[in-house]
């Protein structure tokens, strides 16, 4: 996991996620940043100026070089402006007011902008306990209970299990940080499973 998603002082991520938002917002009214590909090299053109001209407190670098680190390694991909808009979401507790199924959305979301694999697994694969493979950063949400966990409103009726392969320690932060409230089970030699509870 990253630093922009461990436990810490939220008022500079924030402002860090402000700034580049509005930054954004400023440059699509001028016409600029209009699809996503422009908005992508902006806000690397932004964070890059940012960084340079240290225009930000010294202790949000680390997420401004975290960030242009996976702009430049998954290029469009990275979804930076999906990132920056988490974060500020987060910082600002805006996810709490959400219903849980949208915050679920969104914490798996995450994860997939992270570099995480995603799995939607049908039950008989489920029963037998897939994976994708032991070491890879990977969720699996069984498919038959996804739906009936939830209700119309995205409210959760019923938990809803969740299993992670690979190294985990930085997801306890993203969960807390998305108010999602996770019961563990007990281990399992090849995977961790986790309750989704209201």
């Amino acid at each position: 996991m990253t630093v922009a998603y461990e436990t810490r002082p939220t008022s500079e991520l924030s402002h860090l996620a402000w700034c580049a938002l509005v930054a954004v917002r400023l440059a699509q009214q001028e016409g600029k940043a209009q699809s996503p590909l422009q908005q992508h090299l902006f806000v690397m053109q932004w964070l890059t100026t940012a960084q340079k001209r240290r225009l930000l407190p010294k202790n949000v670098a680390p997420d401004i070089a975290w960030l242009l680190a996976q702009g430049k390694k998954y290029g469009f991909s990275a979804n930076l402006l999906k990132k920056l808009d988490y974060i500020y979401r987060s910082s600002v507790g805006e996810l709490a007011t959400q219903s849980v199924l949208f915050r679920f959305t969104y914490f798996i979301e995450t994860l997939k902008t992270m570099g995480w694999l995603d799995f939607l697994v049908p039950p008989k694969d489920w029963e037998k306990g897939w994976k994708c493979s032991e070491t890879a950063s990977a969720v699996y949400t069984p498919k038959a209970l996804l739906h009936p966990s939830f209700d119309d409103a995205g409210a959760l009726i019923k938990p809803l299990p969740i299993r992670f392969t690979g190294d985990i320690s930085g997801v306890y932060a993203l969960m807390e940080q998305c108010h999602l409230s996770f019961h563990p089970e007990p281990d399992h030699a090849c995977y961790s499973e986790f309750l989704l509870q209201g």
